[in-house]
């Protein structure tokens, strides 16, 4: 219970992460401990944290698709 407080109010901790994916315009990488996916910007070249990918409300690869 106290865990998954924890990783609601601060999301995953853990360092093991895939490479980026796309998949419907949404690019993601995956933590390989637990198995959440975490949205990425391109824009930045790093997983977004959940309070940014909330307040910001788009896709993290439109603007990037959009650029190219």
């Amino acid at each position: 219970m106290v865990s998954s407080c924890l990783d609601f109010l601060f999301g995953c901790v853990h360092k093991n992460q895939t490479r980026p994916f796309t998949l419907n315009k949404t690019c993601y990488t995956v933590c390989l401990d637990c198995g959440r996916e975490l949205p990425y910007s391109w824009a930045e070249m790093r997983p977004l944290k959940r309070s940014e990918y909330a307040k910001s409300g788009y896709r993290a690869c439109e603007e990037v698709s959009a650029a190219a």
